[in-house]
């Protein structure tokens, strides 16, 4: 078991502001925590992977929670890249905002696809890359963003000297699955198909200014700005999104 004490109080900075912030829980359980669970298998085990401060298991209180740093919070600790569950096991595998932290994502890609019952789906919110999310990615968040990196490598396969928990790229995502890429990522992963892929979030995100505790969008204009969002989406989203959510589903057939 991990325990982190640098990691610890990242996750406790983020609790304190989470519990302050009404906005901010509004936009993670509207508009995040409300895509994951509408494309849930029903029945069978669902588990959360990377659940950090734990905030999803409130929206789904079954989930298996884990993270690779213990957490008084998590069902279990983890790897990712190394899932404690047996092969054709797990109907749904729940992240937001992990993948692009994984040391090897092609790794935990494919135990995912190992885990899952045939039909299972693995089902995500992560950071996407578009000409104006890059640079808020590139230059006013604390990972940056290199689109420069290789996560199909072979040699992603271990960790790097160095890692910490909480080290990422939110590149990753749009590498793996962003239009130049994604048959490269399918060929590994032949037992996925891509149900859904949708950028999104925009507008109340950044207003909210996530995890800082100061926030430029009051709670009650926040219906308003999420209403003016969701119309315009297919304006801003290639140019814009923020995120993506994804749908991975694994074939029924053996």
């Amino acid at each position: 078991m991990i325990v982190d004490t640098q990691a610890q109080e990242f996750l406790s900075r983020h609790r304190r502001v989470w519990e302050h912030k009404p906005v901010l829980r509004r936009i993670y359980n509207e508009e995040f925590f409300a895509r994951l669970v509408s494309f849930q298998k029903k029945n069978g085990t669902c588990i959360e992977v990377g659940a950090g401060p734990g905030y999803f298991k409130q929206a789904l209180p079954g989930v298996l929670s884990t993270d690779l740093v213990w957490s008084p919070w998590l069902n279990a600790v983890s790897d990712a890249q190394q899932l404690p569950f047996l092969a054709a096991s797990v109907t749904n595998i729940f992240g937001l905002d992990m993948l692009h932290h994984i040391a090897a994502p092609m790794a935990f890609l494919q135990e995912a696809q190992r885990v899952l019952v045939p039909g299972g789906r693995l089902i995500l919110v992560e950071p996407w890359v578009t000409p104006f999310s890059y640079m808020i990615y590139r230059y006013f968040h604390q990972e940056g963003c290199d689109l420069s990196a290789h996560p199909w490598d072979s040699e992603n396969a271990c960790p790097p000297s160095g890692k910490k928990a909480f080290d990422g790229n939110p590149a990753i995502p749009y590498l793996l699955f962003g239009p130049r890429h994604r048959s490269q990522t399918f060929r590994v992963l032949p037992g996925f198909t891509l149900l859904v892929i949708e950028p999104f979030c925009l507008f109340a995100y950044l207003l909210s200014m996530g995890f800082k505790p100061l926030s430029l969008l009051p709670e009650f204009l926040y219906p308003a700005v999420s209403k003016i969002e969701k119309a315009t989406l297919p304006l801003w989203r290639r140019f814009a999104a923020l995120r993506v959510f994804l749908v991975l589903e694994k074939s029924a057939q053996p």
